[in-house]
């Protein structure tokens, strides 16, 4: 295990790379530097000018979005800024905060946006999050599915082409395919979500039927249809803390006001469940590396702090798992708290954490040095 020697990502993230010491996130931030954006957005603008007006329906585009600091900014950028009318599509998920339901109702109201919400299967889901965690350590895998079929999908279905994303996360952060691009047709291939579905059937967990919603449709399907998908990264600047400052001016809320975080030491990413966010501790049981560093990675390169104040932060934090995460999976799940930790306990990396006689791990590796 090495950290790179600008921020605190290690290598045991998966699909990141390095060269000469130093993580493909940061090489790719610093890229942004010296990027050509009036260019990138002259693209943009005759990208948004082919599919202004361009169908019978009442919308020009299709926006994923989650309510989140990220999703206000891109229908800021969309709506306000290049002028266009864009339907806004959600995925529901295990739990929701009161401050993710009113950030998300409030890209409705701020943003004259209509938006079609999937809802989900209770059954499944509660089914599906409980298999998934114990047999793979993905107890987010049915919404993370339903997160990438739903938009592209539905916007399928409402006859629009252009289905705009926030950032490239196999580009920003490090991925298999992490080559800058404008386009979002090889996202469902990005290995975040891996392809069990086979498996599932074959367990008889749940039916054909009903795994349909969470299938992704293909990429020759896409294309064969015209799907148009895109990464708004691609063509502006793209700083999450950016991003937020934004969303201020357009009534984001944090959750601060609401519920007070163990796990992390901001309150505005990843805000619109507690439970979902156990996915993010599970990085740290297998990878060594969850919110904390995520987070601070990310303001290391934004120039808000040093990685050297940062290892503190990270050592204090990334290790923590929120109580609420628990309870509300164990409650979702009706699983008990000693089931829940005997099903987290297989998941930590044996190579990077040792558990003592109390059955407690503790990590073999140090922030920001490694093994």
């Amino acid at each position: 295990m090495k950290y790179c020697s600008k921020c605190l990502m290690p290598d045991t993230r998966p699909g990141i790379r390095f060269e000469n010491g130093v993580c493909i996130g940061c090489i790719h931030y610093e890229k942004q530097k010296t990027t050509d954006w009036t260019m990138r957005r002259n693209e943009l603008e005759k990208l948004c000018q082919k599919y202004r007006n361009s169908n019978d329906s009442d919308y020009d585009c299709a926006i994923a979005v989650s309510g989140g600091k990220d999703s206000h900014f891109q229908v800021y950028y969309m709506k306000e800024v290049m002028k266009m009318n864009p339907i806004l599509l959600t995925v529901e998920n295990i739990d929701s905060t009161e401050t993710g339901r009113k950030n998300l109702h409030n890209l409705e109201e701020s943003f004259g946006c209509d938006t079609v919400s999937h809802k989900l299967d209770r059954d499944v889901l509660k089914k599906l999050t409980l298999h998934t965690f114990e047999k793979y350590g993905t107890p987010t895998w049915y919404i993370d599915s339903l997160i990438y079929a739903f938009p592209i999908k539905k916007t399928m279905e409402l006859g629009l082409k252009l289905l705009v994303y926030g950032e490239d996360v196999n580009y920003t952060y490090g991925g298999k395919y992490d080559q800058e691009t404008s386009s979002a047709l090889m996202q469902p291939m990005n290995d975040v979500v891996k392809s069990i579905h086979n498996e599932l059937l074959k367990d008889k967990i749940v039916s054909e039927k009903e795994l349909e919603s969470a299938t992704i449709p293909s990429v020759d399907k896409s294309k064969d249809y015209g799907l148009d998908p895109i990464y708004l990264s691609y063509f502006t600047p793209w700083n999450s803390h950016h991003n937020y400052e934004v969303a201020k001016r357009w009534g984001f809320h944090h959750l601060g006001h609401e519920y007070k975080r163990e796990g992390t030491f901001e309150d505005y990413n990843s805000i619109d469940s507690i439970t979902y966010l156990l996915s993010e501790f599970l990085k740290y049981a297998k990878y060594g590396h969850s919110s904390a560093t995520q987070m601070a990675s990310r303001w290391i390169r934004y120039g808000m702090t040093t990685r050297e104040e940062m290892i503190s932060t990270v050592k204090k934090y990334d290790k923590i798992l929120d109580q609420g995460i628990v309870d509300g999976f164990c409650s979702f799940t009706n699983i008990s708290v000693r089931e829940f930790y005997e099903i987290l306990d297989k998941w930590y990396n044996t190579e990077l954490f040792e558990q003592d006689a109390d059955k407690i791990w503790h990590e073999k590796f140090k922030i920001g040095i490694g093994l």
